[in-house]
């Protein structure tokens, strides 16, 4: 029975243990800000000209 015991608190540490490891991780490698980009002029922009060559 004290086997059996010590097996499901083991169990259970270990759960709580794990859980808290992915929780932290998780929220220490997360992103939460938006990069910053530099962004080019509107005549510049892709949709601003033709990408492939001009028409005529």
């Amino acid at each position: 029975m004290k086997s059996m015991t010590s097996g499901v608190v083991g169990l259970v540490a270990g759960a709580v243990v794990g859980v808290a490891v992915a929780l932290i991780g998780g929220a220490a490698f997360a992103q939460n800000s938006v990069p910053e980009l530099d962004t080019p002029p509107a005549d510049q922009a892709l949709f601003g000209q033709v990408e492939y060559g001009s028409r005529n």
